[in-house]
């Protein structure tokens, strides 16, 4: 079986982010960005030689945030930056106390990599998210792990009082440190809709990076489409 579904009480200790005083990385921050917490970058080099950093961003304000993005900076032994890339969170909307993972691509180890540090780089106050996105909510109803492959299903409600579109589910794994080890995001076909009130049965299947993976963490998002006449 799968293990347990990571909750909110368990979630994994994150490092607020600090600044970075030396190469004007703080001066691309926004103020935003400087409340976000996040987890230290789990990096796996590939079979093909290219360095996968996983992680997560955690919202502890109470306000909605947005354009949340990640950078990962690969230092040498002494801390001299060799390579620095930043990427999108895999989350439309990061609620409060809520977290989105991030995945920063290298596609090579350079020479001397030694360790990585990471850092939010940007991020927004979401304004009118009830009439941007859905109000769903996802439940695991089944879970297994076969061939290094954890394959689990949600039901997906939508609770809102909108048509739900453009769904996209994501799973997080995470070791007992609260390491990723490996996340998935998937988004059925665009003409799939949920009405309100409505579930769905959606599967997900996630490769892990590494060994170890004890809990997961997922969600599922929707964007708006008509309001449904009471």
């Amino acid at each position: 079986m799968l293990p347990p579904t990571i909750t909110p009480g368990i979630l994994p200790v994150r490092t607020a982010t600090p600044l970075l005083p030396t190469d004007g990385t703080t001066a691309r921050m926004s103020s935003i960005a400087l409340y976000l917490n996040v987890s230290g970058a789990a990096c796996y080099e590939t079979a093909v030689g290219s360095l996968v950093c996983l992680g997560q961003v955690h919202n502890p304000l109470d306000v909605p945030v947005e354009q949340v993005t990640v950078g990962v900076q690969l230092v040498n032994a002494e801390g001299v930056v060799l390579a620095d890339q930043q990427a999108l969170v895999f989350r439309w909307i990061i609620p409060p106390n809520a977290a989105a993972p991030y995945r920063v691509l290298f596609e090579r180890v350079p020479p001397g990599y030694a360790g990585a540090y990471v850092y939010v780089g940007t991020g927004e106050v979401a304004h009118d998210v009830d009439l941007r996105y859905a109000v769903l909510t996802a439940q695991p109803v089944s879970g297994t792990f076969m061939i290094d492959e954890y394959q689990v299903t949600l039901s997906v409600l939508n609770e809102g009082t909108t048509v739900a579109q453009h769904l996209a589910a994501t799973m997080t794994l995470l070791n007992e440190n609260g390491q990723v080890t490996g996340f998935a995001r998937i988004q059925p076909d665009q003409g799939v809709h949920l009405a309100p009130g409505e579930a769905l049965a959606l599967s997900i299947k996630v490769i892990p990076q590494a060994q170890g993976t004890v809990a997961f963490d997922a969600f599922v998002e929707g964007q708006v489409t008509a309001v449904v006449d009471p």
